[in-house]
């Protein structure tokens, strides 16, 4: 006779408030901890490589988390709906971020992903109300649907030079977002990508990109050759180097002539030097021979 199958080990109780992981955890598994909704402070192991899919989600109050160097995958659904998750820091070796996986984290403000991330999977940022800074790493070649969408503090974006692809939605109801910079070997945007981004006027898109009606009807789009928009870019950065050495220059001179003042006051007629030996003189002259 057959035994009996195990019961379906029991969920975490939702007043568990910190969690500790053991030495040899390398995974964490699906739901693990969904609704610990007390859950505030997780402690992850060094050799923890994935965390399954909504493992953490709506842990309402987990508010920051470090993840150890050698996380590789997060899955989908896995910090959702975590309202006062306000920090993250991701580790070098980081992969993939599953779809949904910062759903509605809507205290985290910023954002800067590894440089081993390749892809960002649909939702994965969605309603992040707070988001108002992304950076985004070199190797970064595509963006999901609806990644970013109704992330309504996001001012500015720019991305790689190797991302190719925009998915749908991307971007919507992003309404802070006024500068976005495109790079010249972007080859598709999707439909709806900035769409109801009231406050993005003018952009400039490489005439290569397949780019369907998407932008809302009062932004201004300028169509030009890849290579036209690498060498504007190139400009653009270049002014940019001006103008931070131009803010940079009289603090610079400044601290030279500090610098050079403190150097030039113990010279044989500095002043440092003739302070020192007046009073050199001044004790030697207190000394009395009996």
């Amino acid at each position: 006779m057959a035994a009996p199958p195990s019961p379906p080990s029991p969920s975490p109780p939702a007043s568990l408030a910190s969690v500790t992981f053991p030495a040899g955890l390398t995974s964490i598994g699906d739901g693990a901890f969904d609704r610990c909704s007390a859950l505030s402070r997780v402690t992850f192991p060094a050799g923890l490589t994935s965390i399954g899919s909504g493992a953490f989600a709506r842990c309402s109050s987990l508010s920051s988390v470090t993840f150890p160097a050698g996380l590789t995958s997060i899955g989908n659904h896995a910090f959702l709906g975590c309202s006062a998750l306000a920090s993250v820091t991701f580790p070098a070796g980081l992969t993939s971020i599953g779809s949904s996986a910062f759903y509605g984290c809507s205290a985290l403000t910023r954002v800067t992903f590894p440089a081993g991330l390749v892809s960002i999977r649909s939702y994965a940022f969605a309603r992040c109300s707070s988001l108002s800074s992304v950076t985004f790493p070199a190797g970064l070649t595509s963006i999901g649907d609806g990644a970013f969408d109704r992330c309504s503090s996001l001012a500015s974006v720019t991305f790689p030079a190797g991302l190719t692809s925009i998915g749908d939605g991307a971007f919507d109801r992003c309404s802070a977002l006024s500068r976005v910079t495109f790079p010249a070997g972007l080859t598709s945007i999707g439909s709806g990508a900035f769409a109801r981004c009231s406050s993005l006027t003018r952009v400039t898109v490489p005439d290569t990109a397949t780019i369907p009606t998407f932008f809302p009807p009062a932004t201004t789009v300028l169509r030009l050759p890849p290579k036209r928009m690498r060498d504007l870019q190139r400009w653009y950065e270049a002014v940019d180097g001006a103008l931070a050495y131009k803010r940079c220059r009289p603090l610079l001179y400044s601290w030279l002539e500090r610098a050079q003042t403190r150097l030039g006051s113990y010279g044989p007629d500095g002043a440092a030097r003739q302070r020192d030996l007046e009073e050199f003189e001044g004790d030697f002259g207190l000394l009395r021979v009996e």
